[in-house]
């Protein structure tokens, strides 16, 4: 069974906030980006939840790091 993961420190921000606010993108934009719900972008976010992304989700993350000249290998190992 998958350990569930610690709960970020309040004043530590993510790294998938940050990677969103540089996208200037809501939380219901990146949702529907890659096809999930904004709550969970908001668990995300908040270190309730892992993200775990199918090969379509990560084709549309590669597309939006992309626009902002990034890549995926530019991704710290844990979001």
């Amino acid at each position: 069974m998958p350990k569930k993961p610690t709960p970020r420190p309040e004043d530590e921000e993510s790294h998938l906030k940050k990677l969103r606010e540089e996208l200037d993108m809501s939380q219901e934009d990146l949702a529907r980006e890659l096809g999930v719900s904004s709550q969970t972008v908001s668990r995300w976010e908040l270190g309730k939840n892992v993200p775990t992304f199918t090969v379509k989700q990560m084709k549309a993350l590669e597309r939006l790091l992309k626009s902002i000249g990034k890549s995926i290998s530019d991704l710290p190992d844990h979001l």
